[in-house]
């Protein structure tokens, strides 16, 4: 967390090896508290950023920020 962003990243256990249907995973609603206000930060997907797992998939085209106030 900063004054300007908030940084959320979820990791998921792997399935098991072999041939999978894309996209093989349903969105997954769940509620973080942050333990206070979010206020004006923006709210990135850690995964998205530069060094993470996901930035080379179709989720991260769009960049990782996923709420801007």
């Amino acid at each position: 967390m900063s004054e300007s962003e908030v940084v959320v990243t979820f990791s998921v256990a792997p399935k098991p090896p072999g041939a999978a249907a894309c996209p093989g995973n349903n969105q997954v609603s769940y509620e973080v508290n942050l333990g206070e206000l979010l206020r004006d930060r923006a709210l990135v997907d850690g995964q998205c950023l530069p060094d993470g797992e996901a930035v080379t998939t179709s989720f991260c085209a769009t960049g990782p920020t996923r709420f801007r106030p």
